[in-house]
């Protein structure tokens, strides 16, 4: 329990308190299982405090001194803490739920166990922190410090990494499940059986990552409000993306065998979506790396550019001609003019969809369209109908 003596001192004011500890710099104060909800307590010193299990959630913390305290289980949900010094301290299964914790510094703290679901962390420093399995579910941490973090096992599905510094971090099986990563410096940072799937990983720099055994899946490259682009590996996203803008690498390279195998479609509905992971899992069951191009609007000129140069990557092309409204003629003309890299149309049969390749077939890169009724014929037939003939027209078209 909490001295009584000091709570009641604390709840004079910040100036009386810090007075007082200003005088008495060796006592260490015990505010035990204090409850301290919604005070006002900024720019307070709380340093070396025993505030084990401790209430203070709602409390405005801002500016306030908190290093090397012992906050073990104490509940700090939805208070203010930005620019709070928490160095060093022990927040170990502590709530820190919707707390506002901007610029604060959490440097060397042991947040294991902690709950930080909600929370913003924007520009905060983590530098040296262990978050093993906490709880960063939906946590805002752009532009946060996270420089040599151990957040093993911890939770961080939903979480805004934007802009985040996550070199030499400790991700290992951690869950990063459709994760902001957009601008995050991602330096010898660990991700070893980490579940990365369906990221945002637009502007990200990586460099010798620790990948193994990572579920990479549909991580998306494309800038907010353009057509998603989506790939299957982390550290081939950023080649990728510096191949779509850096023309000579695009002029050295597209001489090399690939293993890239373009999907284009709408499949933007629920429905379409299901066709789509039918086609990436045939795929990866081949030891291919799909990388897509929801073609969910019009087609323009950028469009047929980014298309083109990853056609010109790509081993074989998928397109799905269901929904595909939006592919316009330059598209066509663009399949047509892949003579090195086959084109395998796919339409399913009950949409009503005209074959926008019907004057193909004099086009020997460009195989006839298979067309399926439904998901199950697509799961069953995909692979003989239409992967394997498309596959042997690459070989083909290689050796000539």
């Amino acid at each position: 329990m909490a001295n009584e003596q000091q709570l009641a001192l604390l709840k004079k004011g910040v100036n009386v308190w810090n007075e007082w500890r200003e005088k008495n710099p060796e006592t260490r104060p015990d505010l035990r299982e204090a409850e301290l909800q919604k005070e006002d307590l900024g720019g307070v010193n709380l340093m070396e405090a025993d505030l084990r299990s401790c209430d203070l959630s709602g409390a405005n913390l801002m500016g306030a001194t908190l290093r090397f305290c012992d906050l073990r289980g104490a509940n700090l949900s939805q208070a203010y803490l930005s620019n709070a010094d928490f160095s060093e301290a022990n927040l170990c299964e502590a709530n820190l739920s919707e707390a506002y914790l901007f610029e604060a510094n959490l440097s060397r703290v042991n947040l294991n166990g902690a709950d930080l679901q909600w929370a913003y962390l924007g520009q905060a420093d983590l530098s040296g922190t262990y978050a093993i399995e906490a709880n960063l579910s939906e946590a805002d941490l752009r532009g946060a410090y996270l420089l040599g973090t151990n957040l093993s096992d911890a939770n961080l599905r939903g979480a805004n990494l934007s802009g985040a510094d996550l070199q030499a971090a400790d991700l290992r099986r951690a869950n990063l499940d459709k994760v902001n990563l957009m601008g995050a410096r991602l330096l010898k940072t660990n991700f070893e059986d980490a579940n990365l799937t369906g990221c945002s990983i637009y502007g990200i720099s990586c460099w010798e990552l620790n990948l193994q055994g990572a579920k990479q899946s549909n991580l998306e490259i494309a800038p907010p409000g353009e057509p998603g682009i989506a790939v299957d590996n982390l550290e081939v996203a950023q080649f990728i993306y510096l191949l779509l803008n850096h023309k000579k690498i695009r002029q050295i390279l597209n001489t090399v065998p690939s293993e890239i195998v373009l999907v284009l479609g709408n499949f933007t509905s629920a429905e379409r979506k299901d066709i789509l992971n039918v086609i990436r899992d045939r795929l990866r069951l081949r030891s291919y790396l799909p990388v897509v191009f929801d073609l969910d609007k019009p087609a323009d000129r950028d469009f047929t550019e980014t298309i083109s140069c990853l056609a010109n990557m790509a081993r074989f092309i998928i397109v799905d001609l269901t929904d595909a409204s939006g592919i316009s003629q330059q598209l066509q003309h663009l399949a047509f003019q892949q003579k090195r890299v086959p084109v395998q149309p796919l339409v399913q049969a009950t949409s009503g969809e005209c074959d926008l390749f019907e004057d193909g077939q004099p086009y020997p890169w460009l195989l006839q369209t298979y067309r399926y009724r439904d998901l199950e014929e697509l799961t069953v037939s995909l692979e003989e109908k239409a992967l394997a003939i498309v596959e042997a027209k690459a070989r083909e078209l290689m050796k000539r």
